[in-house]
């Protein structure tokens, strides 16, 4: 008994240390919004933040890239995402320049808007595999 309290008081500690550290991050830290209808993680803001969501990059099927034509990365950029019905599946703002999220297999339109200049695209999510969608705007 008095081991499974010790594992138990371990364990309630691991997990405390861990919801301290992720309420340190600030605003250029990438963060997964799990209030949307699907979940979704944004940000790259900075090399190091890049560095870390490329080390999460695999675990989602579909990757989109916000950036000028002269290839200066952008943030806060409104992100909506259709099924083919029609029906949102994210309606989102994007903390930096890579959004990442897990859609189910078939075909998707992403919206896109910058200051008010909306871009569209289609996509096809399929079963294995990561889609990638870049999005540049004039500078």
């Amino acid at each position: 008994m008095k081991i499974i309290t010790i594992l138990l008081t371990g364990l309630l500690l691991f997990m405390n240390a861990e919801v301290s550290f992720s309420e340190e991050t600030d605003e250029t830290t990438a963060q997964e919004d799990v209030g949307a209808t699907k979940p979704y993680l944004s940000g790259g803001i900075g090399t190091d933040e890049r560095d870390a969501l490329s080390a999460e990059a695999k675990k989602y099927n579909l990757k989109i890239v916000f950036a000028t034509k002269g290839k200066s990365y952008l943030a806060d950029i409104a992100v909506k995402i259709k099924d083919e019905s029609g029906k949102t599946i994210i309606d989102a703002t994007s903390d930096g320049p890579w959004f990442f999220t897990n859609l189910s297999q078939g075909k998707y339109t992403v919206f896109a808007t910058m200051k008010e200049e909306a871009l569209s695209q289609k996509v096809e999510i399929k079963q294995s595999g990561q889609s990638v969608l870049y999005f540049f705007w004039a500078e």
